[in-house]
């Protein structure tokens, strides 16, 4: 059979997984299950890189049977720390490549049951991770015309 013919077949018996477009757009599980969702321009960041330890251990205390799903998007060493922090607290990692595939995150922490949490954005748990971190040199920094009148 060639791959227009079971192209052809698949359309016509439909999909045989529940709820596709979800289970592509979370990894390969379901929303329900889902306890933290990292965005992928999030999960490249330094900060969140450094707190994920934290994070992961505090969520395995929370949630006993966790998963942790990366995309392919993610950079190769950005992966390999993600993986390795995920090991280090027995927690399985999985780097999901799935055609047709369109997700905005880089990383899944999901349960092996429905949790039906409200609030599994990163951004919106960890707020104070992603501000923008003020330097003491910039705080005392002065322009040019606060030096001039003083202010």
């Amino acid at each position: 059979m060639t791959s227009l013919e079971k192209k052809v077949l698949q359309c016509a018996s439909g999909e045989k997984r529940l709820k596709p477009d979800e289970l592509r757009h979370y990894f390969g599980t379901y929303a329900e299950r889902v306890v933290l969702a990292i965005l992928l321009e999030n999960a490249e960041k330094k900060t969140v890189m450094e707190e994920f330890p934290k994070i992961l251990k505090d969520l395995s205390l929370a949630y006993p049977h966790l998963s942790l799903k990366l995309s392919p998007n993610l950079a190769d060493q950005t992966q390999f720390t993600y993986i390795k922090t995920a090991q280090a607290l027995n927690i399985s990692a999985t780097i999901v490549d799935e055609a047709k595939a369109h997700s905005p995150y880089g990383i899944i922490v999901h349960s092996d049951k429905a949790e039906n949490l409200d609030k599994v954005l990163f951004s919106e748990i960890h707020p104070d991770i992603l501000a923008p971190q003020k330097t003491e040199q910039a705080i005392t920094k002065k322009g040019f015309f606060a030096k001039l009148f003083g202010k």
